[in-house]
């Protein structure tokens, strides 16, 4: 699964509960953490049923910590996160491009774990339009069975834009011992230009971006990111 380039069929969040301080992430004894994973293909998805929803293990080992499974759960009434659910590819493509949903021309996205981007070799940190966008469309594009137009990184450089934003930088570690900075908050993007079927893939990415991850390193932690 993780062979070759590209972008990766599955994402991992961090260990949602325990606070970063300049020691790293403790965990205590008692308290209750959340990892969630998401599979963006047939095979990964069955591979997590099995190993997680179906038969879930009592206990996981994560970064030499032993935990005990309270729940698994794919429900969003079950996960006091909010983020649990399904969604099929199919499902999307029906709700906006095949005019099932009201489109938006405004829409808010919560970064909710540091999110960062590699462009022409550099990390950039500001979830530019072109840059969140840009990684949805590819991310979709490598697994959906149904293409999205590539341009769609072009319409959202030129005619999307940052009306607002409430962003900070947080640092995440990373296995070398070295930190990567990513933007946690949120922002809210405008389509400066009403064409049907380009705002109408902004607000499939948009939602998309649950399961898909934006950036980088979003089986490690980041880019976990959904509207608000």
């Amino acid at each position: 699964m993780h062979d070759g380039d590209g972008p990766k069929p599955i994402t991992c969040s961090l260990l949602w509960g325990a606070r970063r301080t300049r020691e790293g992430m403790p965990v205590r004894p008692g308290e209750t953490y959340f990892v969630r994973i998401t599979g963006l293909t047939p095979e990964v998805e069955e591979a997590l049923d099995l190993a997680l929803l179906h038969n879930p293990p009592k206990t996981w080992e994560l970064d030499r910590h032993t935990f005990r499974v309270v729940r698994t759960t794919d429900t969003p009434e079950e996960d006091p996160t909010g983020w649990a659910g399904r969604q099929s590819y199919a499902e999307m493509v029906q709700t906006y491009l095949q005019g099932r949903s009201a489109l938006r021309k405004r829409i808010t996205l919560e970064f909710a774990s540091p999110t960062a981007f590699r462009s022409q070799e550099k990390q950039i940190t500001l979830p530019l339009p072109g840059l969140v966008f840009g990684s949805l469309v590819e991310r979709w594009n490598a697994f959906a069975p149904i293409a999205l137009s590539a341009d769609m990184r072009r319409f959202a450089e030129e005619c999307i834009a940052v009306s607002r934003y409430r962003l900070q930088s947080r640092p995440v570690d990373q296995k070398n011992k070295a930190l990567r900075i990513g933007a946690i908050g949120e922002a809210t993007y405008i389509a400066l230009r009403y064409d049907v079927y380009w705002v109408s893939v902004f607000n499939l990415l948009a939602d998309f971006a649950r399961f898909g991850g934006v950036g980088v390193q979003t089986t490690t932690g980041m880019g976990q990111v959904r509207t608000r």
